[in-house]
């Protein structure tokens, strides 16, 4: 028996507990290949960080941190004794104008529970709470990625700089979906509950019930829908029914504000904006996200029904497809099959799919003379094909696989 020196037993026992976080998420044995790919990390990494410069440059010329102008006055209203007010469109931008000047919409379209979320940045100046959110949500989406990836792969997505400069929620949910998997397999009960949270953002969360019923995994399903429902309920509890109400009326205003292309339509990652940004009618292009949804759904079902190695790469993949309502800070959740393509030292297929979400991004900085379409939708079907080892028999019921592997 040869014994390991302890600096060996020490990187022997990390590599074992990253890589039974990475087998929790259905991933494969990623070998030394993190090592291997340093140098294309640090490339990616400074791609990244010259478009934040670019990209902070571009905003502090109109408003610094605009998209937290939203929840920073939300929570504001919230802990002045005003939930409901947050969605009233009039108090909620006359709050906003008060730290930035903005020309376009920006509301506050969440539901009453994510209050609580942003109740505590709005006891504090602006930008403080805006640093404050920005660090936190960086450090939770680094410590749920830290065995997935290296830092510097992590940080050079380039939806984190989306979140970063527009201060988002992307950190946020993509870290709550990580840990929720990593829990799945061995606490079922805890993954449900921290899934049951996205009813504050549900369309990051489509596929996840029909996951869970695909994969035989009732306490999580259950424990998801108790969760949920009792986060709805205390919102409702906390900043009572005028809340509501006024999350409803806001929810079809915002629907209207997407279908009447109130932002541009590269500033959207989902199909329907795709579609838009080519000149093809709203209807057609909504009958292309409702294609692409089905087929997300039935590539979903398939993955966790036959406990497809990548189903969690998989579902994040698919997630890109199901909503029209997706904008590009929420495409860090491609983040789950960049990770996979690493893990099989597929650097080409990894640089493939960043490079959708950079060259996206890039256009957001004025870097282009002609605006781009947001390639999320291209990224995330590439990562489909790939992650099924360019093999779509997993569409085939079980018997047509069979006689084609024959």
């Amino acid at each position: 028996m040869i014994v390991q020196p302890a600096a060996h037993a020490g990187k022997a026992g990390l590599r074992r507990r990253w890589l039974d976080h990475a087998l929790a998420l259905g991933e494969a044995d990623p070998g030394p290949c993190f090592a291997w790919h340093s140098r294309v990390a640090f490339v990616l990494t400074l791609l990244s960080f010259l478009t934040l410069l670019g990209g902070a440059y571009v905003y502090s010329k109109a408003a610094p941190g605009v998209d937290f102008t939203s929840f920073w006055s939300a929570g504001h209203l919230a802990v002045t004794g005003h939930p409901a007010l947050a969605y009233d469109q009039a108090v909620h931008r006359a709050v906003q104008m008060t730290v930035a000047h903005m020309g376009g919409a920006m509301p506050f379209p969440y539901p009453p529970p994510f209050l609580l979320v942003v109740m505590p940045i709005g006891f504090h100046p602006f930008w403080l709470a805006y640093l404050v959110w920005v660090a936190v949500g960086a450090t939770l989406f680094l410590l749920a990625t830290r065995r997935l990836m290296p830092a510097t792969y992590a940080l050079s997505h380039p939806a984190a700089f989306m979140n970063v400069v527009g201060g988002q929620n992307g950190f946020l949910t993509c870290s709550v979906f990580i840990a929720a998997f990593a829990a799945l397999e061995r606490r079922p009960l805890l993954a449900g509950a921290l899934f049951g949270l996205f009813v504050c953002k549900p369309q990051l969360a489509c596929l996840v019930p029909i996951a869970f019923i695909a994969g035989g995994h009732w306490r999580a399903f259950f424990a998801a829908a108790a969760s949920g429902l009792l986060v709805l309920l205390l919102g409702l509890a906390l900043f009572g029914v005028e809340s509501y109400r006024g999350f409803f009326a806001m929810s079809a205003h915002f629907a209207g504000l997407i279908e009447n292309s109130a932002w541009r339509w590269n500033q959207l990652a989902s199909v329907f904006a795709f579609a838009r940004f080519f000149g093809i009618a709203q209807g057609p292009a909504f009958v292309a996200q409702a294609l692409a949804a089905i087929a997300a759904i039935v590539l979903t079902w398939r993955a966790w029904a036959l406990k497809h190695d990548q189903r969690v790469p998989i579902l994040a993949a698919s997630t890109m497809l199901i909503s029209p309502y997706l904008f590009t800070y929420d495409t860090l959740l491609l983040i789950i099959p960049l990770a996979a393509f690493l893990q099989q030292r597929q650097a080409g297929r990894f640089v493939a799919v960043w490079m959708g979400s950079f060259l996206t991004v890039l256009c957001f900085t004025g870097a282009f003379a002609m605006p781009i379409p947001n390639l999320t939708p291209i990224a995330a079907i590439a990562s489909l094909f790939w992650l099924h080892n360019c093999d779509l028999r997993l569409l085939l019921p079980n018997r047509s696989r069979v006689s084609a592997a024959a």
